[in-house]
C-alpha cells in the first residue's frame, strides 16, 4: 500500500510539474508580448511547448527530482532545482533556435526559468508548508526540549525533529556558549545565550529536556551543566539527555533516534582511546587462551573481547558457579559455543591447573582471578595472601611449566604505595611474575588501573541503589577524589598491553583526569531527576580501613617508561629489585593459615616498606562531622 501511495504522489509531482512548465513558458510570452498575444505569438508558444516540456521533465529525472520525499525539501533540493533548470534551459535555446524561424522571440527563453524555478520550488515547498501545518497541534503535547550547543549536531538534531512526524519532542530554544551566536536563529529557533541562563530558560520555557549536543569536553560540560542546574534550585524537573560522540555517529543518517539519558560514563573527563584491536587479532587468533576470574566484571568483558578475535578456545576459570554459569550462557547465546570451555575451580588448585594446561596447552594467560575488596581484605589479609599472592605464584608457576607464552596479572593502582591489604597483596603478586622472568620461555606482565564502571560493587551501584531507596547517598569524604574508566575501554587497553610487552613490564593505563566522588553524587542525584541535599541527601561517613583520599599511578621513585602507546605506560617500582622466591611463598602459605593477622603483615611490610597498613592504629569508626555541601565542590 506505501508503494502504491508513493507512486502515486510521483506521478501527481511530474504532472505539477508539467502544469509548472506551462504556465511559466505561457507567462513568459505573457511578459514579452505586454500581456497581448497575436496568433502569431501563440503558434510560437504550441509549437515549442512538448519540446519545453520533453526538455525540462527529461532532465528533473536526470537530477534525482523526482526521487526526493518533498515533505523533507531543503535547501540541497532547491540547488538541484536549479541545476536542471539551467542544464535543461542550455539544451531548450539550442532546439528551439535551431528548429524555429529567426524572429522567434529569444527573451522568452531567457524568461521561463527564472518563473519555472520560483512554481517548481514553490510547489515542493508547499508540500513541506502543508506537513508543518498537519503536524502543528501536535507539537503542544511533546516533550518541549532545549538543545545546549548551537553547532552542527545540534543544527542537524533539530532539523530532525522539524521533519519528523513521529517525533515526540520539539526543540524551543538553544543556549550555546558562543556570544556570537547569542540572540541568531538556527531554522526559525533562537539561540537565547550561554550557560548561564540555563535554570532561567529552563524556566520561562517549561523545558522539559536538555539535549547536550557537542562533541568536545563534553564530560566537564554535562557535569558543569547539572552542576549549575542544581545549584539554582529550579522547581522545574527536567532530564538530561545526550548523543554519542560523532566518532560514533559518523556513518549515520539520523540522530534523533541516538538520543538516550546520559550515562554515568558521559560524566568522566576521557578523551576517546586509540585501541588497535587489530594487532590484538593477528597475536591471538588461532591460539588457546586461559581467562581466570571469567565471571567477574573484568574477567567476563576480557572473554566477550577475546571470543571475537578468532582463538582457537578460551576457557573460562571461575570459582564463582553462578557468574560462571552466565558469561558461559552469554557467550554460547552469542555463538561461540564452539569456541568456549567453562571450568568451575580455583586458581590455588594445582592439580586442576595442571590438567587444564595438559589438556589445553593455552598460549596466552590472562589472570583477572583476584579478592578485590579493600575492606573486607583489612578484616581478612590471609586470604587475600592466599588469592591475590599465591594464587598468582601458583598460576603463574604452571603457566611456566607448560610454555605458556605469556601471561598478564590484572594488577590494581591500589598496589602503589599501599596502604590496604588488598592493594599490598597486588604488589606482591607483581613481584611474584618478576621473580619467574627469565626462568622459563613465558613472558610475565602486570597491568594496572583504577575503577571500572559498574563492576559488582562499585561505587556508582552502590550509589543508584541508595538513590533508588530514598537515600542517603554515602560518601567517606568531601575531598576523595578516584580514576575511572569503562570496561570496555579498560580491557582493550589491557589486550594492547599484552602483545607489547616483553617481559617483566608493569604496565600503567592512561586513566584520565581523577573524578570527586562528591561529585559523582551529586551528578547521579540530578540524573535521576532529583535534588541534591533537597530530595536525596549526602552523609559523610568517614574513610574505610586501607582506604586513600586519592589514588596514585606512579611513585616518585618509580622509572617511567614510554611504550609508544599514548594510553598505556610502562612503571619499574621501587620495589623491583625485590624478588620473591620460593622459600618465602612457602613462609606465606603458612602465615595464612594462622588465626593471627599479627604475623603476615608484618613480613607484608618488610617486602614492601611502603606499605602503610602496618603497623596498624586505632580507627575511629564514627562519622566525621558533615560539611556544607556548598562547599564540598570546590577544588
Amino acid at each position: 500500500m506505501g508503494k502504491k501511495l508513493e507512486k502515486h504522489s510521483r506521478f501527481l509531482i511530474v504532472f505539477l510539474d508539467a502544469v509548472a512548465i506551462s504556465f511559466s513558458y505561457y507567462c513568459a510570452f505573457l511578459f514579452r508580448f505586454d500581456f497581448s498575444l497575436t496568433p502569431v505569438e501563440l503558434s510560437y508558444f504550441f509549437n515549442t511547448l512538448p519540446l519545453v516540456l520533453v526538455l525540462r521533465l527529461g532532465f528533473f529525472y536526470y537530477f534525482g527530482l523526482y526521487n526526493g520525499i518533498w515533505r523533507y525539501a531543503s535547501m540541497a533540493d532547491l540547488v538541484a532545482i536549479f541545476k536542471a533548470i539551467l542544464v535543461s534551459q542550455v539544451f531548450v535555446m539550442a532546439v528551439v533556435l535551431f528548429m524555429q524561424h529567426a524572429a522567434f522571440p529569444r527573451s522568452v527563453l531567457l524568461i521561463s526559468p527564472f518563473i519555472s524555478l520560483v512554481l517548481i520550488g514553490g510547489i515542493r515547498f508547499a508540500i513541506r508548508l502543508t506537513r508543518d501545518w498537519r503536524y502543528a497541534d501536535k507539537a503542544t503535547k511533546h516533550s518541549r526540549m532545549l538543545i545546549f550547543g548551537a553547532g552542527d549536531i545540534g543544527e542537524n538534531v533539530l532539523r530532525e525533529l522539524q521533519r519528523s512526524s513521529e517525533t515526540t519532542r520539539k526543540a524551543v530554544c538553544f543556549l550555546d556558549d558562543n556570544a556570537s551566536k547569542h540572540g541568531r536563529s538556527i531554522h526559525g529557533v533562537r539561540v537565547l545565550g550561554g550557560r548561564e541562563r540555563l535554570a532561567a530558560v529552563i524556566n520561562s520555557k517549561k523545558i522539559d529536556e536538555v539535549l547536550i549536543a557537542v562533541n568536545h569536553s563534553r564530560g566537564r560540560l554535562i557535569i558543569d551543566l547539572m552542576g549549575i542546574y542544581a545549584a539554582s534550585g529550579c522547581e522545574r524537573k527536567v532530564e538530561f539527555k545526550t548523543l554519542p560522540a560523532m566518532d560514533e555517529l559518523i556513518d549515520k543518517q539520523r540522530l534523533v533516534a541516538d538520543i538516550r539519558k546520559i550515562d554515568v560514563a558521559d560524566l568522566m573527563h576521557r578523551r576517546i582511546v586509540n585501541i588497535d584491536m587489530g594487532a590484538v587479532r593477528s597475536a591471538v587468533s588461532g591460539k588457546t587462551v586461559l581467562v581466570t576470574g571469567a565471571g567477574g566484571t573484568i574477567g567476563g568483558e576480557i572473554c566477550r573481547q577475546i571470543v571475537t578475535l578468532a582463538p582457537t578456545k578460551v576457557i573460562l576459570l571461575e570459582n564463582h558457579n553462578t557468574a560462571l554459569f552466565y558469561i558461559d550462557k552469554e557467550l554460547k547465546e552469542r555463538g561461540y559455543a564452539g569456541s568456549i570451555v567453562a571450568v568451575p575451580g580455583d586458581v590455588r588448585d594445582e592439580s586442576l591447573l595442571k590438567n587444564i594446561f595438559e589438556k589445553y596447552q593455552p598460549a596466552w594467560v590472562l589472570h583477572a582471578a583476584a579478592h578485590k575488596h579493600v575492606a573486607l581484605m583489612e578484616d581478612n589479609p590471609q586470604e587475600a595472601v592466599k588469592n591475590n599472592t599465591l594464587g598468582t605464584y601458583i598460576l603463574a608457576k604452571t603457566a611456566a611449566a607448560y610454555g605458556a607464552e605469556r601471561f598478564l596479572l590484572i594488577s590494581t593502582d591500589k598496589a602503589v604505595r599501599p596502604t590496604s591489604v588488598m592493594g599490598a597483596s597486588k604488589r606482591l603478586g607483581e613481584m611474584v611474575l618478576r621473580s619467574l622472568m627469565g626462568k622459563s620461555a613465558t613472558k610475565f606482565m602486570s597491568v594496572r588501573f583504577g575503577n571500572v564502571l559498574g563492576s559488582s560493587g562499585s561505587v556508582v551501584k552502590i550509589f543508584q541503589e541508595q538513590i533508588t531507596n530514598g537515600g542517603p547517598v554515602t560518601v567517606t569524604h568531601p575531598d576523595v577524589i578516584r580514576y575511572f574508566m569503562t570496561t570496555e575501554e579498560a580491557v582493550s587497553l589491557v589486550l594492547n598491553a599484552c602483545i607489547m610487552g616483553a617481559g617483566g613490564e608493569i604496565f600503567v593505563l592512561n586513566m584520565g583526569e581523577p573524578v570527586k566522588i562528591v561529585d559523582l553524587a551529586r551528578n547521579m542525584i540530578v540524573l535521576n531527576g532529583l535534588t541534591p541535599d533537597a530530595d536525596i541527601q549526602i552523609k559523610y561517613t568517614g574513610l574505610k580501613p586501607g582506604e586513600k583520599m586519592y589514588e596514585e599511578l606512579f611513585c616518585k621513585e618509580d622509572i617511567r617508561k614510554d611504550t609508544g602507546h599514548r594510553d598505556i605506560f610502562a612503571a619499574v617500582p621501587q620495589e623491583a629489585d625485590a624478588v620473591l622466591v620460593e622459600e618465602q611463598m612457602l613462609e606465606f602459605k603458612q602465615l595464612s593459615s594462622l588465626a593471627d593477622m599479627t604475623p603476615i603483615l608484618k613480613r607484608i611490610k618488610e617486602l614492601i616498606p611502603t606499605y602503610s597498613g602496618w603497623p596498624r592504629t586505632p580507627r575511629a569508626h564514627k562519622p566525621i562531622p558533615a560539611v556544607d555541601p556548598s562547599l564540598a565542590d570546590e577544588e
